[in-house]
C-alpha cells in the first residue's frame, strides 16, 4: 500500500469570485481513531490571489472531522483533521456555502500494519553515510509493537529534494523483532529538505523527518 508523505489529490472548484482547492497531507492512516491526516482547504480570487477571512465549510459520511467549518488564514487556508476507527475511504468535501458543489479528496484509513522511522537521519554531508542510522519501526495498526520480519525498502521521498540514494546503498533490508535498520545509505547529491520514505508490502509507508545533505 503507498503512501505518499504530501496527498496531491486536489480537485478545483470556481465561483463567481473564489476558486476553492482541496488537499490532505496524507492519502493514508491507520484505522485507529486517534492517526489524524490534515486536509488544507485553499482560496484563491479569479486572479490567483490567496483570501483571507473566508469561511470553509467541511463535511464527510464518515468518521470524525476535527473541525466542520474553518476561517483562511493570511495564506488562504483553512484546515481540519479527520479520524476513524473503522477501515474505510471516506471522501472529504470543503464548500464555500451550501449551494455549491464543493471540491472533495479521498482518504483510507487502513487496519494494517503501518512502519514508523524509531530513528530518523539528521544532516549529513554529501557522500557520507546517513547518521545516526535510519531505524524503521513496523507497528500494528494500534501504533504497538510486532515481531514481523517482512522486507523494508527505503527511499530518498519523491519530490522532497533533488537528491537519490547511492547505487551502493543497501535500500531494502529484513526486518528483527519488527525493526529494520538501515546501515548503508548514503547521497553523493546535495540537497535541502529530504525525507525517506519506508514501504513494505501489505503496510501503511512511513516517512523520516528531513534532513540536508551539505
Amino acid at each position: 500500500m503507498r503512501v505518499f508523505a504530501l496527498c496531491l489529490v486536489v480537485l478545483t472548484a470556481c465561483g463567481p469570485t473564489d476558486v476553492l482547492t482541496l488537499s490532505s497531507d496524507r492519502s493514508t492512516a491507520r484505522a485507529n481513531g486517534t492517526d489524524a491526516v490534515t486536509v488544507t482547504a485553499t482560496v484563491k480570487n479569479a486572479g490567483g490571489v490567496v483570501q483571507s477571512g473566508v469561511t470553509v465549510f467541511f463535511s464527510a459520511p464518515s468518521g470524525t472531522l476535527s473541525k466542520l467549518s474553518a476561517t483562511t488564514d493570511a495564506f488562504g487556508k483553512a484546515t481540519t483533521t479527520i479520524t476513524s476507527a473503522t477501515a474505510q475511504t471516506i471522501v472529504v468535501k470543503a464548500a464555500l456555502d451550501a449551494a455549491s458543489m464543493g471540491v472533495t479528496t479521498s482518504v483510507t484509513f487502513s487496519a494494517s500494519n503501518a512502519l514508523r522511522f524509531s530513528t530518523s537521519p539528521r544532516n549529513t554531508v554529501a557522500g557520507d553515510l546517513l547518521r545516526p542510522i535510519p531505524v524503521v519501526a513496523i507497528e500494528d495498526a494500534m501504533g504497538g509493537a510486532t515481531t514481523s520480519t517482512a522486507m523494508v525498502t527505503v527511499s530518498i521521498t519523491a519530490g522532497s529534494c533533488a537528491a537519490a540514494l547511492d547505487a551502493s546503498s543497501l535500500t531494502s533490508v529484513a526486518a528483527q523483532d519488527g525493526s529494520a535498520s538501515f546501515y548503508g545509505l548514503k547521497s553523493s547529491t546535495a540537497a535541502t529538505g529530504c525525507t525517506l520514505t519506508a514501504t513494505s508490502d501489505g503496510a501503511i509507508a512511513g516517512v523520516s523527518t528531513a534532513f540536508d545533505i551539505q
